[in-house]
C-alpha cells in the first residue's frame, strides 16, 4: 500500500491535549485473542499489548482483498481516527501496516454498542433517561466533529459504543468525509446506511453538509426508543423511496409494546432533527442545550458524568458473547 508510511504515525502530534502514551508499531508486541467484531471491510479483535500490558482493540483490514477504490475509504477512516482528540469519539493509538493487513490499534470498549445493548436486554427500546444521557455525549462529540468541518455520515446506534465506566462515544469513521480545517463544503457522494440517511445524501442534488449528521441523530432517538429504527424492515430501496415521498417520522408519547412515556422535550427534539429541510435543522451545538433541559426533568447528571444504560435498576453491560460487532467494522 502505497501509503503505509503514512498510517504509522500515531495521533499524538495532531492536536494538543492528545494522548501521549506511544504504542508500539509491530505485531510481534501484540497478542490477538477472539473475534469481537465484523463488517464488510475487516475484523475486529480483542487483543493485548504486551509492553504497555493493556487490552486494546484491534481492526485488520486485508489490503489485498479491497476494492481500489476502497483504499481510499480506508486511508479516510485512519486519517479521522488519528486526528480527533476528544473524549467522545474512539480515537487511534496507532496503525501500521503488517504484510497484507492494516493494523488499527484502538481502545477496547468493552460494554459493547448502544444496539447490542438493545438487541441484549432491551429490544423494544431504552428508558428516556438512558437515552438522554447517550445523546448528551454523543451531541458533545458531533458538535466537536462539525466544527472541525468534519461530518460522520453514519450515526446509528451500532456506531455508539460503551467502556466499561459507561462512557459514551461514537465510533466507525470509514465513511465519515474528512476534511479538518477545510471549512464546511457541501458533499455530494452517496454514503450512509439507508434507515438512517437524510433526504438530501439520497437525493443528490444540491450536495449536503453536517446537518446530515443532525437528521440521522433523530433517526437513532427513534431507534433508541423503539429497539429499531423506522422502516428497518424494508428492504433499501423501499427505505429510500419512503424516506422522499412520506412526512417525517416522529415519536409517540406512548409506547404500548414497552410501555416507556417519552417527554414533549424529547418529542420535539426528534422533529427539529427530522426536518427535510437542513437548514431548518438546529446544529448539534444548539442541541446539547436542549438535552441539557430535557436530561434535568429526567434526573441525569451533569457534565462529565459516567453515562450507563440502566435496565432495572441496574448497570446493562453486554456479556463477551453478546458483543459480536461491539466494534462496527
Amino acid at each position: 500500500m502505497a501509503s503505509s508510511a503514512g498510517v504509522r504515525r500515531t495521533n499524538s502530534s495532531y492536536f494538543e491535549g492528545a494522548p501521549k502514551q506511544q504504542y508500539p508499531t509491530s505485531a510481534s508486541d501484540y497478542v490477538v485473542h477472539e473475534e469481537i467484531g465484523r463488517g464488510v471491510s475487516a475484523k475486529v479483535y480483542r487483543a493485548e499489548c504486551l509492553p504497555l500490558g493493556e487490552t486494546v482493540a484491534v481492526k485488520m483490514l486485508d489490503l489485498e482483498d479491497q476494492d481500489p477504490g476502497h483504499l481510499e475509504e480506508i486511508r479516510r477512516e485512519v486519517a479521522s481516527m488519528s486526528m480527533v482528540s476528544h473524549p467522545n469519539l474512539v480515537i487511534s493509538h496507532c496503525s501500521f501496516v503488517e504484510g497484507q493487513y492494516l493494523w488499527v490499534v484502538m481502545p477496547f470498549l468493552s460494554g459493547g454498542s448502544a444496539l447490542n445493548i438493545m438487541k441484549w436486554s432491551h429490544p423494544k427500546g431504552l428508558d428516556e433517561v438512558s437515552i438522554a444521557t447517550i445523546l448528551k455525549e454523543v451531541l458533545k462529540a458531533l458538535d466537536y466533529f462539525h466544527r472541525n468541518g468534519n461530518i460522520h455520515r453514519d450515526i446509528k446506534a451500532g456506531n455508539i459504543l460503551i467502556d466499561n465506566n459507561g462512557a459514551v462515544k461514537i465510533g466507525d469513521f470509514g465513511v465519515s468525509a474528512a476534511s479538518w480545517g477545510s471549512g464546511a463544503k457541501p458533499h455530494s457522494t452517496f454514503v450512509g446506511t439507508p434507515c438512517w440517511m437524510a433526504p438530501e445524501v439520497m437525493e443528490q442534488v444540491t450536495g449536503y453538509d453536517s446537518s446530515a449528521d443532525i437528521w440521522s441523530l433523530g433517526i437513532t432517538v427513534l431507534e433508541l426508543c423503539h429497539g429499531h429504527a423506522p422502516f428497518a424492515k424494508y428492504p433499501p430501496m423501499k427505505v429510500l423511496l419512503m424516506t422522499l415521498q412520506n412526512p417525517p417520522p416522529q415519536l409517540e408519547a406512548e409506547q404500548a409494546e414497552s410501555g416507556h412515556h417519552f417527554s414533549r422535550a424529547l418529542r420535539d427534539f426528534v422533529s427539529v432533527c427530522l426536518q427535510k429541510d437542513p437548514k431548518r435543522r438546529p446544529t448539534a451545538a444548539k442541541q446539547v442545550g436542549r438535552v441539557d433541559g430535557a436530561s434535568s426533568s429526567c434526573g441525569v447528571g451533569g457534565s462529565g458524568t459516567p453515562a450507563t444504560v440502566r435496565g432495572g435498576g441496574r448497570s446493562t453491560v453486554a456479556p463477551a458473547s453478546s458483543r459480536r460487532r461491539a466494534l462496527s467494522a
